[in-house]
């Protein structure tokens, strides 16, 4: 079974090529997984730890990352069942109750798996994770002049892809992602929150993908407590570099209010990565603004106000301190800043 998951889904997903989940591993085997890691090829094991090196070294400096850990085997393994769930065979009335039962099992194994202990812990489960959102399967609609078919995830025959223009043949391809998936034997909920679980226990996966669409991004206890380090916060704002940063700014800035506005748990890490995005701003391209919606004016002013705190508590030399406190100005003095101000007086 670990070889199988390993070779189907852990290697693919980090070297790229086909993913190919099979029979549900369950939360029993996913946690005594690790015992059998001896079983995986050494030469695979080989490039795939290259690869994860490779992915990790554009975030920090490493020349090396530990074999998976017992934690990312179940995770591995709890992802493996997120899409054998998914799978279009489950979509017939005899088979769902199937598919709804291995969504279950991934869940659970994702609740006993403990949060990233330290910034290293999640830097090596991005090293596994980081092309989650990225992985689809290929629906391939083929039309003829007497019928038409959808191969869902497989190559359509080459029989029926003859004579083109004689038959009147015509092939569509579309890639969905894992969240556009259709048709679906589970709940779409249900899998959005399996896909939301798998982010919470790789912090630094979840803040790198911060722009995507679905499962929206929102603070939590485990990316809060990734950015409260130095060392975390500096591995996130590497990784939100690569992002376009309207986007960051728009999603950082929905997910800070919420925080602000709920009160569910400390907004100081949130508005340290704001700060320090908005004196980095500030530093490169003095006066500029990427922003276009509220939230990302919000995220954008905010930040301002917290660089412009920042400034005071860190030995700048004056006229670099002057000159980033006049590029910050008019963003912490703006409408959106007296809103977010006002939010954290009545926080505290």
């Amino acid at each position: 079974m670990a070889t199988r998951l390993f070779l189907d889904v852990m290697a693919p997903l980090v070297l790229g090529g086909a993913v190919r989940p099979g029979h549900a591993i369950g939360s029993r085997a996913a946690l005594e997984l690790s015992s059998a890691a001896d079983a995986v090829d050494a030469a695979l094991f080989d490039r795939v730890q290259a690869g994860r090196v490779r992915r990790a070294r554009r975030l920090a400096p490493i020349d090396s990352l530990q074999a998976a850990s017992p934690e990312e085997w179940a995770i591995m393994a709890a992802l493996h069942d997120v899409l054998q769930s998914t799978n279009p065979s489950f979509d017939s009335a005899l088979r769902r109750g199937a598919a709804v039962r291995i969504l279950e099992l991934a869940q659970q194994t994702l609740d006993r798996v403990a949060p990233a202990a330290h910034v290293g812990e999640a830097l090596s489960r991005h090293s596994w994770l980081a092309r989650l959102l990225a992985l689809s399967r290929t629906d391939t609609d083929v039309a003829w002049w007497t019928g038409s078919r959808t191969f869902r995830g497989v190559a359509p025959p080459a029989r029926l892809r003859a004579w083109p223009e004689l038959r009147r043949v015509t092939v569509v391809a579309t890639a969905r992602t894992l969240l556009e998936l259709t048709p679906l034997a589970v709940d779409r909920d249900k899998l959005l929150g399996a896909v939301a679980c798998l982010l919470d226990r790789s912090p630094l996966t979840d803040l790198a993908t911060c722009t995507r669409a679905a499962p929206v991004f929102a603070w939590g206890e485990a990316n809060l407590a990734l950015v409260a380090t130095r060392a975390g916060r500096t591995l996130v704002l590497r990784a939100l570099q690569r992002l376009t940063a309207a986007e960051v700014d728009a999603a950082l800035g929905k997910a800070t209010r919420d925080l602000l506005a709920n009160k569910s748990a400390s907004s100081e890490p949130a508005l340290a990565l704001l700060g320090e995005r908005a004196l980095a701003a500030a530093q490169a391209a003095p006066g500029t603004s990427s922003s276009t919606t509220p939230e990302a004016e919000f995220a954008r002013s905010l930040g301002a106000v917290c660089a412009t705190h920042l400034l005071g508590e860190r030995g700048w030399p004056e006229a670099e301190r002057a000159r980033l406190l006049s590029a910050l100005r008019p963003a912490a003095a703006s409408p959106a800043a007296r809103e977010a101000t006002a939010m954290l007086d009545g926080g505290t």
